[in-house]
């Protein structure tokens, strides 16, 4: 991968030889964000990620997702100066790079540590304050999930300890929306609904938690049971800027914002 020149974003996915082979990877044309894949099988099968490439540039990891990433930035530290936002989204997220350039753009407008695009109605979830609200533009949340949270430079410096806590990520979400908050403030953490992100792969299943070795579950109590955790699920916030008035006109004020953006 060559660093484009003026890219202040970095996607960070996990990626195997059955993950899918989104278009925006191999193809940088009009594209505002650099591309590292965290390669998690133990032979890379895929042809195209077997070659260099300007897209993207892979690391051979085999390992968890978080644990990747925080190897990543513990390797290369020097990615949390070059750029500004991080997208960490799993390889069964479907999302077009134009989403990806629109989320980059509103997370930092809105001087956001934590944000994600809302599930579509049809995806695949744990939370139900994730999926899409009609005539919302985007909500203020306690947490989000870390199957496709975007973070700025300096959400990831304070929050990269605890990326290794546990291998599985249950209850990371929980904690980090409680740090992130009393770090950064009650609004540094959002879902646009104005965005909209598939997840097609069932939660709680597949290859991951085959590799385990423990239930998921058994993970996330001990994080709960470590850092006395009690609000125990993904809400939305009590704000003023989350009643319905304030939601349709940030429904109003996103189109416009889209429009502005596409031209």
């Amino acid at each position: 991968m060559v660093e484009k020149k003026g890219s202040k974003n970095l996607v960070v996915m996990p990626y195997g030889n059955t993950s899918l082979h989104s278009d925006w990877i191999f193809d940088d044309t009009a594209r505002d964000f650099d591309v590292i894949l965290l390669y998690y099988h133990a032979d890379i099968d895929h042809p195209k990620l077997q070659q260099t490439s300007s897209a993207f540039s892979v690391r051979h990891y085999k390992s968890f997702k978080w644990w990747m990433i925080q190897q990543l930035f513990q390797e290369e530290p020097e990615l949390l100066t070059r750029y500004e936002g991080f997208f960490f989204p799993d390889d069964d997220i479907v999302v077009s790079k134009a989403d990806i350039h629109f989320l980059f753009y509103v997370t930092k407008k809105f001087n956001l540590a934590l944000s994600q695009p809302a599930l579509t109605r049809d995806s695949f979830k744990s939370w139900r304050a994730l999926r899409r609200k009609h005539v919302s533009g985007m909500r203020y949340l306690s947490a989000v999930e870390l199957m496709c949270p975007v973070m700025s430079a300096a959400a990831v410096r304070f929050l990269l300890p605890t990326f290794a806590l546990t291998r599985s990520g249950w209850g990371l979400d929980i904690l980090w929306g409680e740090q992130v908050r009393k770090e950064f403030g009650e609004k540094s953490i959002a879902v646009f609904d104005a965005i909209q992100v598939a997840h097609i792969k069932p939660v709680g299943k597949g290859e991951l938690y085959e590799k385990l070795g423990m239930p998921a579950a058994a993970e996330r109590d001990d994080i709960f049971a470590k850092y006395n955790i009690t609000v125990q699920k993904i809400h939305t916030l009590n704000l003023p800027e989350n009643n319905l008035l304030s939601r349709f006109k940030s429904f109003r004020m996103f189109r416009k914002l889209k429009a502005a953006q596409s031209l």
